[in-house]
C-alpha cells in the first residue's frame, strides 16, 4: 500500500524538547517555537527514523503463538502497521493482542507520564481495511489504561456490532458511558483523522472528547464531562488490535491496521497566554502559512465556518479574550463567540481591515471555569469567517 510522505513537524516543546529538536534536525525538519500556552507538542514519532522505540512497550505476540509470522508490529513507509492472523493468540487464549503502549520522548528515552489533573491530546490518521471488521464481542484499536498487566481499560475505541450494524465507538467501560458512535463504513479502506482529548480526573473530574474526520467531513465530534478517567498511578495510551475470539458474526479474518502522523500534546495551564491557529480545531477551514512562517486559518465561504480552541484555567477567572483577524473583503464578516457552549456575543462584526495581510484585534470580556474551557467562533453570514491568526487570554 502506498502512503503519502510524512508531513513536517510543528516542533517539540516542554520536557525532552532539546532531544526532540535534535532528532527533528537529523530528519531535516525545523522545530517551531512553542506558543506561550495551550496545546504543547510533546511527542511526534517518525516510523522510519524512530521505529518502535517511540513507544513505552511493544506487545507483539507476547504468548509466542505464531513465531513464524513475527514481527506482527512493524513500520510501513510513513505508518506503523499491526498485522493480525486468525491463528494468533494472546496469553489468555480466548483473545488476540498486538499492541504498543505509551510514548517515549525522545524515542528510546523516558516515557511521558500522564498524571491526574493533566489534560492530554493525541492526533493521528488511521486506516482500517475492510478485512478488519466489527465484532459482537470486543475489538479495540485504541485504549487508555494504567500500567500493569490485567488492569481494566479506562477508555476504549472499538469496532462493535450493534443490532447487526458495524460501528466504531468510543466508550468508558468502567463508567458504562458511551461517548460517541458512527458507522464503520465511514472508516473502511480510507485514511481517517482522529483527535482524542482527555482530562485525567478521578470520580467526576474527568472529561473526554473524540473527533473523527474523513476528507474534510466530520463523522463524530462527541464529548463527555464529569466522568471518571483515572484508576491509579498514571494513564497511558495503547494502539493496535486487541480482540475477542468469541465473535458470533463470522467477522474474524486475517487483517491489519495502519496509523500514521501520530502526535501527542499536553495542555499547558493559563489562563493568560496565546493560542495560535495551529492549536485550533477548524470547521470548513484550513491552515495556511505566509513567507515569515506565521500560520493562520482560512475558511471557505458561508455560515458555520470557524475555529475552536481548548484553554486551561487554574481557577474561575474573568479574562479578556482577544482575537487577531484579517478581513480583506469589502463587508463585515460577523461571528458568534461562545465559551463552554454559552454564547458570549452574537454576530459580532469583524470589519474589513484593508487586506488579507493586515491584522486587527477584537477584545471581549469572558469568564473561565477551572480546568479546560472551549472557545469557539462561528461565522453567521454568507461571506463566512475572516482569517484567524490567534487568540489571547489575559
Amino acid at each position: 500500500m502506498n502512503t503519502p510522505s510524512r508531513r513536517l513537524l510543528l516542533g517539540a516543546a516542554l520536557g525532552g524538547a532539546a532531544s526532540a529538536g535534535l532528532q527533528m534536525a537529523a530528519r531535516g525538519e525545523t522545530p517551531a517555537a512553542p506558543s506561550v500556552s495551550g496545546w504543547q507538542l510533546r511527542w511526534s514519532p517518525s516510523p522510519a527514523f524512530d521505529g518502535l522505540r517511540a513507544f513505552e512497550t511493544v506487545e507483539d505476540d507476547r504468548a509466542g503463538s505464531h513465531p513464524s509470522a513475527r514481527p506482527h508490529i512493524t513500520t510501513d513507509g510513513d505508518a506503523y502497521r499491526w498485522t493480525m492472523h486468525t491463528v494468533d493468540r494472546d496469553s489468555a487464549t480466548d483473545r488476540q493482542r498486538h499492541e504498543v503502549t505509551g510514548m517515549r520522548s525522545p524515542a528510546g528515552g523516558p516515557p511521558l507520564e500522564w498524571r491526574a489533573g493533566e489534560t492530554w491530546r493525541t492526533t493521528y490518521a488511521v486506516y482500517v481495511p475492510s478485512s478488519l471488521r466489527a465484532t459482537t464481542t470486543f475489538t479495540h484499536i485504541m485504549q487508555m489504561k494504567q500500567p500493569g498487566n490485567g488492569t481494566a481499560p479506562i477508555v476504549v475505541q472499538s469496532l462493535r456490532r450493534v443490532g447487526g450494524r458495524e460501528t466504531v465507538e468510543l466508550a468508558l467501560p468502567q463508567s458504562g458511558v458511551l461517548v460517541g458512535r458512527t458507522d464503520l463504513a465511514a472508516l473502511h479502506d480510507r485514511w481517517v483523522d482522529v483527535d482524542f482529548r482527555i482530562r485525567i480526573g478521578d470520580g467526576s473530574k474527568g472529561t473526554v472528547r473524540w473527533i473523527l474526520r474523513s476528507g474534510g467531513t466530520t463523522l463524530v465530534d462527541a464529548a463527555k464531562e464529569g466522568v471518571d478517567t483515572f484508576l491509579a498511578d498514571r494513564v497511558r495510551p495503547k494502539w493496535g488490535i486487541y480482540r475477542s475470539l468469541g465473535d458470533t458474526s463470522g467477522s474474524l479474518q486475517d487483517c491489519h491496521l495502519l496509523i500514521r502522523s501520530m502526535r501527542g500534546y499536553q495542555l499547558v495551564p493559563g489562563p493568560s497566554g496565546t493560542y495560535r491557529a495551529e492549536e485550533a480545531v477548524l470547521r470548513q477551514g484550513r491552515l495556511e502559512t505566509g513567507p515569515s512562517g506565521v500560520a493562520w486559518a482560512s475558511f471557505d465561504g458561508g455560515a458555520g465556518a470557524g475555529a475552536e480552541w481548548t484553554v486551561e484555567a487554574g481557577a474561575p477567572a474573568a479574562a479578556t479574550l482577544s482575537l487577531r483577524y484579517a478581513n480583506g473583503g469589502a463587508a463585515d464578516r460577523p461571528m458568534d463567540v461562545a465559551v463552554n457552549g454559552s454564547r458570549v456575543v452574537a454576530a459580532r462584526a469583524f470589519r474589513p481591515t484593508g487586506g488579507w495581510d493586515r491584522w486587527e484585534t477584537v477584545a471581549l470580556p469572558v469568564t473561565l471555569r477551572p480546568g479546560p474551557n472551549t472557545v469557539r467562533v462561528t461565522a453567521v453570514g454568507a461571506a463566512g469567517a475572516p482569517r484567524l491568526e490567534r487568540i489571547a487570554l489575559g
